[in-house]
């Protein structure tokens, strides 16, 4: 059902009745403008009320956050801005993609329905005097409008993109971007049986974990370089592919970071057989492209969450923000846990801490770490939350806490948790028989406050 039907079949008429035609969603101008004149044309028409909302310093740490569905902040279009604001808005959207582009980002989950109305746009710095960036998020979405970062991250940092259609199903029917599942499962194919042994992995990763590791990075897979001729061929299609869908100036750029890294062939190329809670991963569903300055993660599984991550110098990735020490090591899933626990129970002045493992988006690459990195190691948007839990009825992961802290269990006492408000309140059997509840601010500026007065922890 596209956008057209919808007004068919009524459901704009009942928010015409109501008054409401400055809702409706704007199509395209015949000729767009280019996206630079966009930028300012839009910037310049905002009254106070939208800028301080809407637009933050280039340097935040919101124009590093990534992550698909969930809001990265900034202000709602259709409750946000006027209808001509919003038709400028949706040009920009347009004017970011490729021809191809057009014929697939826009008509991806809701977007084809209700347009730019379903989204959020956050301003990174002054349209009018470069640097800028402009991020529209929304359902599977993160789409960066600007050009490369002043840090060179192609497109200016991480896009995002997805599509529900195919939900469960093999082989995505319907799904806007089964091209790129095609081409997948192509080059899956064209794959000897030595070759596929080595591409073909068990666990796939978390669908956030999208960090540059640098030329000293560890890749999961076969390297392309050591594929036959045909096979790389395809590969190369396949990164074609995926980056045609943005603007020309964006894509050429993409590609020139890629070949600084070592082209396609520099990569490493990896499938998925599983995938957690959702198990069995149909075939070529998974895949995965990645090396020194480059990650592409395709997850059509059970639908798609795509996510893209291009720089010029893997070892010098997008990082904004306050300056918050110095990270001695690579922190995995375990390492980023005991991270947001420590934090957690300093911050919280808890007795007691828990981060489900589950959660953890990513890796936090060693070196200098600013507030950036954690928005986006972070990237639920969590708020902390403290719970009281008498030590009799605490979890076996509770007490077994305790224990590896040196504490004695006191079965009469009552002890505070701190933890996240998602696990107080929807998975309290992972933390006991929970009493009074106490709210706290966001996981990510609690651990940037951490991290500020206590350096990192010994992990």
């Amino acid at each position: 059902m596209n956008r057209r039907t919808v007004l068919k079949l009524g459901v704009g008429a009942g928010i015409l009745g109501a008054g409401g035609y400055r809702f409706l969603p704007s199509w395209p101008s015949s000729r767009l403008e280019s996206v630079d004149t966009l930028a300012q044309r839009l910037y310049t028409s905002l009254d106070e009320e939208q800028r301080a909302e809407a637009c933050v310093s280039y340097d935040h740490p919101l124009r590093q956050y990534h992550n698909r569905g969930v809001p990265g902040g900034g202000r709602s279009v259709v409750l946000g801005f006027n209808r001509k604001q919003r038709s400028i808005l949706t040009d920009l959207m347009y004017a970011s993609l490729s021809e191809e582009g057009r014929e697939r980002l826009p008509k991806q989950d809701v977007t084809r329905w209700m347009g730019v109305n379903t989204m959020q746009v956050l301003i990174c710095g002054d349209p009018t005097s470069s640097p800028y960036q402009i991020i529209f998020s929304g359902v599977h979405l993160n789409l960066r409008v600007g050009g490369k970062s002043a840090e060179g991250a192609a497109f200016g940092g991480p896009q995002v993109y997805g599509d529900q259609r195919g939900d469960g199903r093999v082989g995505l029917p319907g799904n806007v971007y089964r091209d790129q599942f095609l081409m997948g499962q192509r080059l899956l194919h064209s794959l000897d049986e030595g070759r596929r042994k080595y591409a073909l992995l068990e666990e796939a990763p978390v669908q956030t974990k999208i960090e540059l590791q640098g030329r000293h990075g560890s890749f999961s897979g076969i390297p392309v370089a050591e594929l036959s001729p045909n096979s790389k061929e395809l590969a190369h299609q396949t990164v074609d592919n995926i980056l045609s869908t943005y603007a020309s100036s964006d894509a050429a750029y993409a590609h020139e970071c890629i070949a600084a890294s070592g082209g396609v062939d520099g990569l490493f190329l990896s499938y998925y057989l599983h995938d957690g809670n959702e198990g069995d991963i149909p075939e070529a569903q998974v895949f995965r492209l990645e090396g020194s300055g480059a990650v592409f993660y395709f997850r059509g599984h059970p639908h798609l969450h795509a996510f893209l991550n291009v720089a010029m110098d893997g070892d010098s990735p997008l990082s904004v923000g306050e300056s918050l020490g110095t990270n001695p090591v690579w922190l995995d899933h375990e390492g980023v846990k005991e991270l947001f626990e420590e934090a957690l129970r300093a911050q919280m002045g808890a007795d007691l801490a828990y981060y489900d493992k589950d959660s953890v988006a990513g890796r936090l690459r060693p070196g200098v770490v600013r507030s950036g990195d954690i928005y986006t190691l972070e990237s639920w948007q969590e708020n902390a939350a403290v719970v009281d839990v008498r030590g009799s009825d605490l979890s076996p992961v509770m007490q077994s806490s305790l224990r590896q802290r040196g504490v004695e269990l006191n079965p009469e006492k009552t002890y505070s948790v701190a933890t996240t408000a998602y696990i107080a309140g929807r998975e309290q059997e992972k933390l006991g028989r929970v009493g009074a509840r106490r709210p706290g601010p966001m996981l990510r500026d609690l651990t940037v406050s951490y991290l500020k007065s206590h350096g990192f922890p010994k992990i």
